[in-house]
C-alpha cells in the first residue's frame, strides 16, 4: 500500500513539474530584437476549406510601426501555397499598411494562388513572404458554433530562402 502512495506521490511530482515548465513558456515573454531583415517569411501550417458552416480565415498583420527601431513601411505579402505533397501556386495577397491587420478568407487566398478546398477535411498549408519586416500572420478557423481556433503563423529564420516559386525537381 505503502509502495503506491509513493509512486502517486512520484507522478503528482513529475506532471506539477511539466504543467509549470508548459505555463512558464507559455506566459513568459521571451525578449524582443530589432529585426534585421527586410522581409518576413510566415508558415502558416495548416489552412483547411470553409463548408458545412466552417470558415476559414487568414490574419496578416504589418506591424512594422513598432518600438524595436526601423522605419513603419507598407509591404505586399506573396503567398505560396502547397496541398497533397505538391506545389500549388503562389500569388500576391495585397499591400498591407503600417499598423494594419487584414483578414483574408480561404476563398481569397484560393484565388491569389490556385489553391482549391473543397471541404473542411482538405486541408494545405502555406508560406508568406511579406517585404516588411515584423509581419505576423495566423489562421483563424471558425466553427458553426462561432468557436474560433487561432492557429499562429511560424517565422522561418532568415537563415533559409524564400520558398521557389516552382517546385523542387524530383531526384532520381
Amino acid at each position: 500500500m505503502r509502495e503506491v502512495s509513493v509512486w502517486r506521490t512520484v507522478f503528482a511530482c513529475l506532471l506539477a513539474t511539466v504543467v509549470s515548465f508548459a505555463l512558464y513558456q507559455h506566459f513568459c515573454g521571451k525578449p524582443v530584437q530589432a529585426q534585421t531583415t527586410t522581409t518576413t517569411n510566415i508558415l502558416i501550417p495548416w489552412i483547411t476549406g470553409s463548408d458545412a458552416g466552417y470558415t476559414s480565415l487568414l490574419s496578416i498583420e504589418n506591424t512594422s510601426l513598432a518600438p524595436y527601431g526601423g522605419a513603419a513601411v507598407s509591404g505586399i505579402c506573396t503567398a505560396y501555397a502547397y496541398h497533397d505533397g505538391s506545389f500549388v501556386g503562389s500569388g500576391s495577397l495585397g499591400t498591407f499598411a503600417p499598423g494594419s491587420t487584414t483578414t483574408l478568407t480561404e476563398a481569397a487566398v484560393g484565388t491569389a494562388t490556385g489553391l482549391s478546398l473543397t471541404n473542411s477535411g482538405d486541408r494545405a498549408y502555406l508560406y508568406i513572404t511579406c517585404d516588411f519586416p515584423y509581419a505576423q500572420a495566423q489562421m483563424d478557423f471558425v466553427n458553426p458554433g462561432g468557436v474560433i481556433t487561432f492557429i499562429p503563423g511560424q517565422i522561418v529564420p532568415s537563415s533559409q530562402t524564400n520558398p521557389p516559386a516552382t517546385p523542387a525537381p524530383k531526384l532520381k
